[in-house]
């Protein structure tokens, strides 16, 4: 495609050549600056040439495997466009259920945490809906922090971040502590298919116990950090559920459940402290 003649008819051929049709549009509408209905209705409208420029590097940049929300940087999680560059993992759908599972123990008031918030978008979730909550989200990231700021700025919530390994330098127990925590076993093959080829490995590989280790060490320092009667919610792969469960009743929480997600696969375990 010769991008400096290229018209909008040209654009959108060319990316549905080599896109399904919905991500070859969602891109050329976003690099070109127009809306969909224009690719329709206005075809012979030329492009300006250094958009048509920025389209082909991101058709090649899809076409070779990169996530659509790395490459338009921005996914819609819970109601909120949030931003998402390559330091933080990809929101998911799933994830939201781990909102859900936390928003039924948060009362006006409380006290949460949100351990390894990548971009925000859980602990913003529910600030979203309690913004009377004491919301504090961590990363080790410094990166992901500045990131979980911008996208708090962008809409008006107020969160508290730190630069923080897990429980460390935080010296607040806590009502609800929530986490989408790195769970994957290192080796798997997950790691080389699809999206997960390209998000960071800190937020997705556990540790050689069958992803196991960074949740087990989770669950044990929480136990210090909750009030009593304070609830942990984490999520996990579909295939961890008994495990997780077992590591909650080892560490003395109580009322243990699983939620499970849209295709009814165990995918988020909570407990209460005693």
């Amino acid at each position: 495609m010769e991008e400096a003649t290229a018209t909008l008819g040209d654009c959108a051929a060319y990316a549905r050549q080599r896109l399904p049709r919905w991500e070859a549009d969602a891109l050329v509408c976003r690099a070109l600056q127009v809306p969909r209905s224009h690719l329709y209705a206005f075809t012979e409208c030329a492009a300006e040439p250094a958009d048509a420029i920025r389209m082909a590097d991101w058709i090649s940049r899809r076409v070779h495997g990169e996530p659509m929300a790395y490459i338009l940087g921005e996914r819609g999680f819970w109601g909120l466009d949030l931003a998402v560059t390559p330091a933080a993992l990809i929101p998911r759908p799933d994830t939201e259920l781990l909102v859900a599972a936390a928003l039924e123990h948060i009362h006006s008031g409380d006290r949460v945490l949100d351990i390894g918030t990548g971009c925000g978008a859980v602990a913003l979730a529910i600030a979203s809906e309690h913004p009377d909550a004491r919301v504090v989200a961590t990363d080790v990231d410094p990166r992901c922090i500045a990131l979980c700021r911008r996208n708090a700025a962008r809409h008006g919530l107020h969160i508290e971040t730190r630069v923080a390994d897990c429980f460390a330098g935080l010296d607040l127990r806590f009502d609800v502590v929530v986490s989408n925590p790195p769970y994957i076993a290192e080796g798997d093959r997950h790691l080389r298919q699809g999206d997960l080829r390209f998000e960071p490995r800190r937020a997705l590989v556990g540790g050689p116990n069958r992803g196991l280790d960074f949740i087990a060490r989770l669950v044990r320092d929480a136990t210090h950090r909750l009030e009593p009667g304070g609830w942990l919610c984490v999520e996990h792969g579909c295939d961890q559920a008994d495990a997780v469960h077992d590591l909650f009743r080892e560490q003395g929480i109580a009322a243990v459940r699983n939620h499970r997600d849209l295709e009814d696969r165990p995918r988020v375990t909570v407990g209460c402290l005693p």
